[in-house]
């Protein structure tokens, strides 16, 4: 995510005259006599705690945030809300922070009060391979079920820069029964610095509220022309985390607020897209090397097309750093390689980025004399691209549009095994902004069909008269699911690769089957299906007198009901729309012979989805198909009710079973 750092544009080295401080809850609240007998929330029942009250104040000159919480805890779980953690990264932010006036205290259900008398230490919040973000916590005392917290810390940064707040209205766990937010943002004269370094001045505020329904931020000017937002909220529900939803950082209440140079979206979108553009064709850049390596790889080719999937092919080899580990200048010094500043340097290191790599076979294409651009697209696994939401942050990955034969084709080379032609499924249907001649504009990407995502699951068993299971599983993927398993492999070991796909069919199989990796074909060639051979033994079926009960397909017997619930808080968001193709081969054993199977039926959603079931049995086995086709990977909920009333009907059938029946009057063996 790229910040925008704001400051004075007169760059004085001694502070501002500072106005006088808005703290609004400097004096503790007396709790009420029903807060103190609380035990549950109507509202949220089984919750946790609650959040009585939230504050949270910034002045921006006198560089300073208030942050005030008050939370009843109902819970044994929500003790641990007694831990609090500020969270900032003084060397990653660079704004000089630190964290002073730390106060609180713990009221008992009896009115006992227990002050905190401790002292914030600093702490690693956060650790990656590269990197590790610190924080300040402290912990309440005396928490308790039953215990009302209640707490209040400023965060202050260096005098020379100006940090607009970013409000979090919405709790994902909690119930928040009001909430008070205020800024008073500064009018001195600003810089804003961008991308590149680039410094802007600052004549405009713009925020972007994502609120509930009816709410609005007040905003008023003093009759000293300082102006002050504010806002007031009451019986704010925790965030409702679905399955199936969108990503919930887009979803949640919060407001955005911006210093910014730009007065609408339209300017916002034009400006900064031309920096990002301008940028990006000085590392593409136009080198003589990147011909010679362009010619001789397109050599022999005669369209287009074929142009490209040479061209393609090689940025695919080069080693992509995202997915591996980044090289540090030490290394690149010891290879006798210099700094990567252009798809030159790229080329000659073999390895980059996703999006170095992605500049790269742009850069190749137009050496080979094509059409060929750039975008710098939304991730949808993250958050929805919102055009009013003044940030090129959201932009994250960049990918490469060809223009051949009179049409755009997308490109994702800076993704790894993704399909020639396609695009990797957080960049489809996402917004972004592409070069278009020597302008820029913002477009959406187009999403692929169901045909393109299919995944096959071949399952081919024989059936003995002890119960015993045993036979192969044969699992295919194309598309999407093809290449989030080999992106996997890039990130692991041949080894924990293998333990991974073992595990994704065991939770699929009847508990203790044994399951073994035979053979995985096609892991490094994304225009070939990825297939995967299993060995498979356990027990299969339920007895019932002469009878035995089997399931109709054996990869969905354990699955959950996919929306369990009438009531739905978020729309439906799948990542992507798909094919998933079953096959299930009994071979009976001695003995027994078929009573029943699924009768061949069929399930519609308007033109959205398919569900399918068929069988076909002979004299010593039986085999069956199912077939289940998502056409849409959003659904509003104006249609959950229909979308949820197709997934019950499928699943019900899904629960239809295959009845076997001993030829003879025997008990069978099988019990």
């Amino acid at each position: 995510m790229l910040s925008r750092r704001l400051v004075p544009a007169a760059l004085l080295a001694t502070a501002l005259a500072c106005s006088a401080t808005l703290v609004r809850a400097q004096a503790w609240i007396a709790p009420t006599p029903e807060e103190l007998k609380m035990t549950s929330l109507p509202e949220q029942p089984g919750a946790k705690a609650v959040v009585l009250n939230v504050d949270e104040l910034c002045d921006d000159d006198n560089h300073m945030r208030s942050f005030y919480k008050r939370i009843k805890i109902l819970t044994e779980a929500g003790k641990d809300l007694g831990d609090v953690r500020i969270i900032f990264d003084r060397r990653r932010d660079g704004g000089g922070w630190t964290v002073d006036e730390v106060a609180g205290r713990t009221i008992q259900p009896d009115g006992t009060i227990v002050p905190f008398t401790g002292k914030p230490y600093e702490k690693v919040l956060e650790k990656t391979k590269t990197d590790s973000f610190r924080g300040k916590v402290f912990s309440m005392p005396a928490v308790q079920v039953g215990s009302i917290i209640e707490y209040r810390y400023k965060l202050r940064w260096d005098d020379r820069y100006y940090q607009q707040p970013f409000w979090d209205v919405q709790d994902e766990d909690l119930y928040i029964r009001k909430a008070h937010f205020l800024w008073r943002p500064t009018q001195h004269d600003m810089f804003s610095v961008g991308r590149g370094g680039r410094e802007s001045l600052v004549n405009t505020l713009v925020w972007h509220p994502v609120l509930p329904a009816g709410q609005q931020i007040k905003n008023t000017v003093l009759a000293s022309g300082k102006r002050v937002l504010e806002l007031d909220l009451h019986d704010i529900p925790a965030f409702s985390s679905e399955e199936y939803m969108p990503p919930s950082g887009s979803a949640m209440y919060h407001v955005d607020f911006y210093y910014s140079p730009y007065h609408t979206p339209q300017e916002f979108w034009n400006t900064e897209g031309k920096y990002w553009s301008s940028d990006a064709n000085k590392f593409i850049g136009n080198s003589d090397f990147v011909r010679k390596t362009a010619q001789e790889t397109i050599a022999g080719a005669t369209t287009d097309e074929d142009k490209l999937r040479k061209l393609y092919a090689l940025t695919q080899k080069l080693q992509n750093t995202d997915y591996t580990r980044r090289h540090d200048s030490a290394e690149d010094k010891q290879e006798g390689l210099k700094q990567v500043k252009s798809a030159e340097d790229v080329l000659l290191h073999k390895r980059g980025s996703s999006d170095e790599i992605t500049r790269v076979f742009v850069a190749l294409a137009r050496a080979a004399g094509m059409n060929a651009s750039l975008m710098i697209s939304g991730d949808r696994s993250r958050s929805l691209v919102d055009a009013n939401w003044l940030e090129m942050g959201q932009l994250r990955d960049e990918i490469a549009i060809v223009n051949y034969n009179g049409a755009d084709h997308f490109f994702d080379p800076g993704t790894p095994y993704t399909t020639f032609g396609h695009l990797a499924w957080e960049h489809t249907f996402s917004g972004g902004v592409r070069q278009k001649d020597k302008e820029t504009a913002l477009v959406q990407t187009m999403m692929d069909t169901y045909k393109f995502s299919r995944t096959t699951r071949v399952a081919d068993l024989k059936l003995q008269e002890t119960g015993a299971m045993s036979g192969t599983v044969t699992m295919t993927w194309q598309g999407s699911p093809a290449t989030v398993w080999r992106q996997r492999a890039l990130r692991t070991d041949n080894d924990e690769l293998r333990e991974q796909l073992k595990t994704h069919l065991e939770h699929m199989m009847p508990g203790g089957t044994e399951v073994t990796v035979r053979a995985v074909e096609n892991l490094t060639d994304p225009d070939q299906p990825l297939k995967v051979l299993f060995g498979v033994e356990g027990h299969l079926g339920t007895p019932a007198g002469s009878r035995v009960i089997l399931p109709s397909d054996i990869f969905v017997a354990n699955k959950h009901t996919t929306f369990p619930h009438e009531h739905r808080d978020q729309p439906v968001y799948f990542q992507y729309p798909e094919s998933i193709q079953d096959a299930m081969r009994i071979t009976l054993p001695a003995g027994y012979t078929l009573e029943s199977v699924p009768k061949n039926d069929r399930v519609e959603f308007k033109t959205y989805a398919i569900y399918s079931q068929s069988s076909k049995q002979d004299a010593t086995s039986v085999t069956i198909w199912r077939n289940l086709s998502i056409g849409e990977f959003y659904y509003p909920l104006n249609e959950y009710n229909d979308l949820r009333a197709f997934y019950s009907s499928m699943e019900q059938k899904d629960q239809n079973a295959v009845i076997l029946k001993r030829a003879s009057t025997e008990k069978a063996s099988l019990q």
